[in-house]
């Protein structure tokens, strides 16, 4: 075997460059011994680094043998992997700076191997061990991409779920490689989720919390499974950016805020000229070098112009006329353009003074909610790069699907060469779950994944973020969404993958013998989920689940299939892998089914409610509410009693005189401790269902302990002028109050008498789906079916 300087040129070499890849086959390791060397620059960058750790990580798996690492000032034997620029790789004409962003090359000649790309010029310490000292997922690493991608194509390795686990590779005690020259980057520009949301240590978790969570995994298992599937690129953020403005203006401008809404402001006046100006200037100061300021979103070259997450939109003179009353485009949809050209006029204003100054950047803007379409009344910057939000695992509703493709279609056939970029809802069923403290049955839509990412190719999407399955505690599945994840980020990177056939792939790889009963598993599911037959008007939550998705019948088949891939198993490494799916999802379903069950088996409770004299005072607190109906026994939304015992310090009443219904709700908490976040809806809040039968039409009212309070009636989400008076007690130390008193004739659309029966529940929300309730609703807050009867007494007590 010769012996070369790693970072020679020599003439032989030069005569192979020419040769047909294909006709090139290189043995790595023989019989278990290493038969090359990776050879890194004498002063490697980090990306170059961390991309040797990983391909001799790898080849040690395969082959069981530890390929040798040099420097290219140093003598080596047999053939040379060249991982990043060196020396040798500028004496083949191949430099960092001549790469595109993230585009890498794979080059295999006889006694060389070329794997590099355009890495971040960044030499620091590196260790495999410390992942701190790894590139960024947003750093420049296109050797780490070479590496990934050789491993993929020369070398057979997959990587289907983090940690060893999920790592599918060939053992041989003989590697021996070949394939033609790869020089590419990947399509999408940006491929992107949070990693803040973690996986739980045993990939299982629950989106039902206990008095045990599941601790994370641990972070550096987490890091190489984001590197592996090429999460990262181009750095991006678009998201709601103008929190931090509370903090920073309410008080010394606090017309800057919406105005016409009740206490806090929930929005901006986005035609202030002064917050105009005020966010250009925050803009700039971000692309000067300045920072972000805080609770501000910004990455890379683009500054995120976003509202807050709600529709209270201002009503000043100058704000009001161009709300327009309802949506022209996008009509019953959540995705809608009912505030589009309100708020991309703001965003227009402060692109077009950015431009100006900063003609290579970007403000960044969502397309979502009532402004997901292109404005029509003005044509934005081509500064401005929109980020669509999508409901994409809708898929048992073609109506939603196809609100989403005409959202799309908009922006495209508006302003072709904007960049365009998606925020994709894989986070549904499994964040309704979690919010709702039940568990629900899987949303299994990874074939659907590969149609809507061809779509998304030819209408050149440049990048995606896709919101994960979520769980308890912070913590996102890492098998709800294991085929999706895989398919999303594969044809991201690359559009001329078959989805499909990577699909079967991985059951034919990762479950090997139990392939067959695994995939049909999966598809079964999968076709539940998708059929709009099991979606009935009306029924959400636990019900939705359990009722119409996971039926005992279906239950049944599915446990079947589950034990046959159990029997399928031979390898150890198999039976680890089916053993992890029944832990972490199929028993997951049977517990979510079964505590259904017995949750749906509870009586729901009901209130006769006492007639009184007409009050001589219309202050509801001087009542006597000893007289009441009362509501008790609350429990947790789910049906279960509260780890916080918060259920325990609830207490409802009702009266009523025959013109008006009285109701006072107590909490025994200090006062002091309820949190106002600018909105009815995420404040701590209450919120009154009432319905003239437990059925699809009732109303809603919310009300935070600040009196702010919203009012709506369903289907259609039309406002309710409810005519109710509140008032809110937080003077006692420790208990909050609220008394609300209704007139009889605006409860329901026909009006309520004594004698008359309907239907009501009552929650009390701690924040967003943190909530306990009268009648709990098995998961979630819309669900009429567990409104109580309430009675109306004639007679009037003395």
């Amino acid at each position: 075997m010769k012996s070369v300087l790693a970072g020679a040129l020599i003439a032989g070499l030069l005569a192979t460059i020419a040769l047909p890849a294909l006709a090139t086959q290189v043995t790595l390791v023989e019989d278990r011994q290493p038969a090359c060397t990776i050879v890194l620059a004498a002063q490697p960058t980090r990306a170059a680094q961390f991309a040797a750790a990983e391909l001799q990580w790898h080849l040690e798996q395969i082959t069981g043998a530890t390929v040798p690492m040099a420097r290219d000032d140093q003598t080596v034997t047999g053939t040379r992997i060249l991982v990043g620029e060196s020396t040798a790789t500028l004496a083949l004409g191949l430099r960092n700076a001549d790469f595109e962003p993230q585009e890498y090359l794979l080059r295999v000649r006889p006694d060389l191997i070329v794997l590099m790309g355009r890495d971040k010029d960044d030499r620091r310490e590196f260790s495999y061990d410390k992942v701190d000292t790894w590139p960024e997922l947003f750093d420049e690493q296109g050797s780490a991409y070479a590496v990934y991608d050789f491993l993929e194509k020369f070398c057979e390795v997959r990587w289907y779920i983090p940690t060893e686990l999920g790592l599918c590779c060939p053992h041989r005690r003989t590697l021996t490689v070949s394939g033609a020259d790869v020089r590419r980057a990947p399509v999408m520009k940006t491929r992107t989720q949070s990693v803040n949301y973690q996986f739980p240590a045993d990939l299982c978790g629950d989106t039902v919390t206990s008095d045990k969570p599941t601790p994370p995994l641990a972070w550096r298992e987490q890091m190489l499974w984001w590197h592996r599937v090429r999460l990262g690129g181009e750095a991006y953020d678009a998201c709601h950016s103008l929190n931090g403005y509370y903090d920073r203006f309410l008080e010394e401008h606090p017309e800057y805020f919406s105005q016409g809404g009740q206490g806090r402001p929930t929005q901006m006046c986005y035609t202030n000229e002064g917050l105009i100006q005020q966010v250009i200037q925050d803009a700039e100061d971000y692309f000067e070098g300045k920072g972000l300021k805080p609770r501000g979103v910004a990455a890379g070259d683009y500054f995120s112009v976003v509202p807050m997450d709600n529709s209270g939109w201002c009503r000043c003179p100058t704000c009001a006329p161009v709300l327009p009353t309802g949506p022209t485009r996008g009509k019953g949809q959540h995705s809608n353009d009912s505030a589009s050209n309100y708020l991309f006029g703001f965003v227009n204003r402060v692109a077009q003074a950015v431009e100006k100054k900063y003609p290579d950047k970007y403000i960044s803007a969502l397309a979502y909610s009532s402004y997901a379409w292109p404005p029509s009344d003005q044509k934005l910057a081509p500064n401005v790069s929109i980020q669509m939000c999508l409901l994409v695992r809708a898929v048992y509703s073609q109506a939603t699907l196809d609100n989403d493709w005409e959202v799309i279609k908009a922006w495209v056939d508006d302003s072709p060469e904007r960049r365009k970029l998606l925020w994709l809802y894989y986070c549904f069923p499994s964040l309704s779950a979690a919010q709702g403290q039940y568990r629900c049955f899987p949303g299994f839509f990874g074939h659907s994944v590969v149609e809507q990412m061809a779509r998304y190719h030819a209408a050149g999407i440049r990048g995606l973020y896709y919101e994960p399955s979520y769980l308890a505690y912070g913590q996102r599945s890492a098998l709800m969404d294991q085929v999706e994840s895989l398919v999303t980020w594969k044809l991201a990177d690359d559009p001329t993958v078959d989805g499909n056939a990577y699909i079967d792939e991985f059951f034919t790889r990762y479950y090997g013998h139990a392939a067959a009963p695994m995939k049909k598993f999966y598809e079964m599911v999968e076709g539940i989920y998708a059929d709009p037959a099991n979606y009935p008007a009306g029924v959400r939550g636990a019900e939705l689940q359990w009722e119409y998705l996971g039926t005992a019948e279906r239950m049944a088949e599915l446990g079947k299939l589950m034990e046959q891939a159990k029997q399928s198993v031979r390898t150890s490494l198999e039976r680890r892998r089916v053993e992890l799916f029944e832990k972490g999802l199929w028993q997951y379903m049977v517990k979510g089914r079964d505590t259904y069950v017995a949750l749906a088996s509870a009586p729901i409770q009901s209130a006769s409610v006492p007639r009184i004299p007409p009050p001589a005072t219309d202050d509801p607190a001087a009542l006597d509410w000893s007289r009441a109906a009362v509501l008790a026994n609350w429990k947790g939304i789910e049906g279960r009693p509260r780890l916080d015992k918060h259920d325990q310090q609830m207490e409802g009443r009702l009266l009523h005189d025959g013109q008006y219904l009285y109701v006072r709700l107590q909490d025994m908490m200090d006062p002091k401790k309820l949190a106002d976040r600018g909105g009815i809806w995420n404040d701590d809040e209450y919120e009154l269902f009432f319905g003239e039968t437990p059925g699809p039409e009732y109303s809603q009212i919310g009300v935070s302990f600040t009196g702010r309070h919203g009012a709506y009636r369903y289907p259609g989400s039309t406002l309710w002028d409810s005519g109710v008076r509140l008032v809110s007690d937080l003077d006692q130390p420790d208990r909050w109050v609220l008394y609300l008193t209704f007139p009889l004739d605006q409860l329901l659309p026909g009006g309520v008498q004594a004698g008359d029966r309907f239907y009501m529940n009552v929650l009390r929300s701690m924040r967003v789906y943190d909530a306990v309730a009268w009648n709990p609703t098995l998961g979630g807050y819309h669900n009429p079916r567990r409104m109580g009867e309430i009675t109306l007494q004639k007679g009037t007590e003395q």
